[in-house]
């Protein structure tokens, strides 16, 4: 694939990344319930796991403790995420791959000049991390985590100092993700919004209220070709 660059609307696209690129819940699920298992309390099964993915380590620990009865105070949340981390960081990519089509649409888009970027409620370290060790890191120009800013998704925030960090202009970028604080935080951003169907919102892409829905991501450069950036 090779994109006509005079025609295609966006020079910068951001992708979220667990649900998006990749399929992670397992690795960062086994990470959980090791910290759960620390303290003698059940793991939670793969299908309630899918759904704590999405607003990151803190969110996720604290839910999943809540989900067996135990609530956390701020210095007992910090001590479990820290130990979520240590424990996802051992073990990251065991079951983690990229979903069909993301290495060779994410190369073709970089080797045509679209400057490809991630933005993501996981730690910043862990994303680079994980698409490092993914063979992916290599297309990505920039990686904005929960901790790279003092705001994060659905803060629109999260995507426009991870912007302005990369020089990349607000009304030539897109956004792409598979949740509602992924459409939520690109459309409040100004962008236009690419929702995948295949991540892991409860909420159907269809009803997340995206520009464009894909069904694959070989799909997608296609979907925002049909796109127009905002007005500057």
């Amino acid at each position: 694939m090779k994109l006509d660059l005079a025609t295609f609307p966006f020079r910068t696209i951001v992708f979220d990344l667990d649900g998006t690129l990749i399929d992670s819940a397992r690795d960062v699920g086994e990470a959980v319930n090791r910290v759960l298992a620390d303290h003698g309390l059940a793991p939670l099964d793969d299908a309630t796991q899918r759904t704590l993915m999405g607003e990151g380590g803190k969110v996720r620990t604290r839910k999943a403790f809540a989900l067996r009865g135990v609530s956390l105070d701020e210095t007992a949340l910090r001590a479990r995420v820290g130990d979520f981390i240590r424990y996802y960081a051992e073990r990251p990519v065991v079951h983690t791959r990229p979903y069909d089509g993301v290495a060779e649409t994410l190369d073709a888009l970089s080797r045509s000049g679209v400057r490809l970027a991630v933005c993501t409620n996981k730690y910043e370290a862990s994303a680079r991390d994980v698409l490092g060790r993914l063979d992916l890191m290599a297309m990505i120009s920039d990686v904005a985590g929960a901790d790279t800013f003092d705001v994060r998704k659905p803060d629109p925030g999260h995507v426009l100092m991870l912007l302005a960090r990369m020089g990349a202009q607000p009304a030539e970028a897109a956004m792409v993700g598979d949740s509602v604080h992924d459409v939520h935080a690109g459309k409040r951003a100004g962008l236009p919004t690419v929702a995948v169907s295949w991540g892991y919102t409860e909420i159907p892409a269809h009803q997340l209220g995206a520009d464009a829905v894909v069904e694959r991501f070989t799909d997608i450069p296609l979907a925002l070709a049909r796109l127009r950036p905002p007005s500057p």
